[in-house]
């Protein structure tokens, strides 16, 4: 004899794994990120920020020591000059425990005469310190 479960009984039953894979993707999407998972989102926010033209939101990412001595309006005053920023990309950050390095692509559209509208594109890597259990772009003094 072969059982066949009512169309509801189907439907409960498929409901029930549907909540069941649910609470199993849930569960891994409040794993804890890693400190490189966070440092990556913050940079990348810092640089969209600053190629959006809004030096005031990538002075939030500065350590609190710098905040406190250097103010919006000094830090914006720092941004502009031969070039614009038109892309920014993480290619890795490797963290220690209170420090981590990211490595930066950064394409910038010159903005001088002789080379007026020329794209440029170059690596570096900027620091990242943990402070008060946040992390923050270590911009020095």
């Amino acid at each position: 004899m072969h059982f066949s479960p009512s169309p509801a009984r189907r439907a409960a039953l498929a409901a029930a794994l549907a909540a069941g894979a649910l609470a199993l993707a849930g569960c891994a999407a409040l794993q804890p990120q890693t400190a490189e998972q966070v440092v990556a989102e913050r940079a990348e926010a810092r640089w969209a920020a600053l190629i959006a033209g809004d030096p005031d939101i990538a002075w939030e990412y500065t350590q609190p020591g710098y905040r406190a001595v250097v103010t919006k309006k000094q830090y914006s005053r720092r941004f502009g000059g031969a070039g614009q920023w038109t892309g920014a990309q993480i290619h890795g950050v490797t963290c220690q425990a209170e420090r981590c390095t990211v490595k930066v692509r950064l394409t910038s559209r010159v903005l001088v005469p002789k080379f007026m509208g020329k794209e440029i594109t170059g690596f570096f890597d900027e620091t990242w310190v943990r402070e008060d259990g946040q992390w923050w772009y270590f911009q020095a003094l």
